[in-house]
């Protein structure tokens, strides 16, 4: 084998850890497999000790797989290593070594690149777009040989974006329950908790509203059709940081269609989330996110039964 060396970054951290999984399960014989890979926290290493880690030569099969893991970190505290000496290093590696640094999103003018030099193959894996999500998912559940209507396909990568570990599982799950059946929108809705937050976003407009009587209407509803008290209010929650993740965002220039790969949403729910953030001022949604946290410190204390508790909290956000 070649010696290899490359740089995985960007934010879609699934497809990341696939192809080192993709990499580690190229080890043979399989049963010295853990012995061959090794795994390097960047942040309490050395680049002496990542360097030794690398030039180790395999036990008994026909590669070693060394993973590093945010050496951009370790390059912001060892500023007085002499970093030109890396990359002449990487080269001397022996053949049998797959060397592979694992970072988050980079910019092109972040040091690693310069550091590592040309000696690391770079790639990055962006968050999907929406034509694309649509295709990964329908491929997913052509894979587990299930068929699913489009408009529940849509629904699903609709209400879950771009995390695509969460949405691998719920492909699963809905795969398992129904193997020999087309997949429906009422499948979809039933199974999948990220649907059942469209029913959430219709509370938190009635409650800005004021209307607190519609409200609690639909609390009760959310309620008797299964959902719990902390499962809602864990989704009004969500949808709070949400928008005030979209205000930091737009501070920094960024435009609504940059925003939602930025925070995992499209369609429906990016929609509501940007309504929302544009309804309510910054000490607005934080005095919101305060009165969720308060209503669970009443709650904890035996101040209140869990439903009151709630339905005060329903009038507290609509002051």
């Amino acid at each position: 084998m070649k010696n290899t060396s490359l740089l995985l970054h960007g934010t879609n951290e699934y497809l990341i850890s696939k192809k080192i999984l993709e990499i580690r399960d190229g080890i043979q014989p399989v049963d010295l497999m853990d012995v061959n890979f090794v795994q390097i926290d960047a942040k309490s290493s050395t680049v002496d000790e990542i360097i030794n880690a690398c030039c180790t030569v395999p036990f008994m099969t026909n590669y070693r797989l060394v993973l590093i893991n945010f050496f951009s970190d370790l390059i912001r505290v060892e500023k007085s290593y002499d970093w030109k000496k890396l990359s002449s290093q990487i080269e001397n590696f022996p053949d049998t070594t797959f060397v592979v640094f694992r970072e988050n999103e980079l910019k092109k003018s972040d040091l690693i690149f310069k550091f590592l030099g040309d000696s690391v193959k770079s790639d990055r894996f962006e968050n999907f777009k929406y034509r694309e999500l649509l295709d990964w998912a329908k491929n997913r559940f052509d894979d587990l040989e299930v068929s699913i209507d489009p408009k529940a396909l849509a629904l699903l990568v609709e209400s879950i974006g771009t995390d695509l570990r969460l949405l691998d599982s719920e492909i699963q799950k809905l795969s398992m329950y129904k193997p020999l059946e087309m997949i429906s929108t009422n499948d979809v809705e039933d199974l999948v908790a990220y649907v059942k937050e469209q029913s959430v976003f219709r509370l938190v407009d009635s409650t800005i509203d004021g209307n607190i009587a519609h409200s609690l209407k639909l609390l009760e509803s959310l309620i008797n059709a299964g959902q719990s008290y902390i499962f809602i209010k864990r989704m009004i929650e969500r949808q709070i940081r949400l928008a005030l993740m979209v205000k930091s965002l737009k501070n920094e220039g960024f435009n609504a269609a940059q925003i939602g790969p930025k925070i995992s949403l499209f369609g429906y729910p990016l929609q509501k989330t940007l309504e929302l953030e544009s309804r309510l001022t910054e000490s607005r949604l934080f005095n919101m996110y305060q009165m969720i946290l308060d209503s669970e410190v009443r709650e904890r204390n035996g101040e209140m039964s869990e439903g009151l508790s709630f339905e005060m909290l329903i009038y507290e956000l609509a002051v």
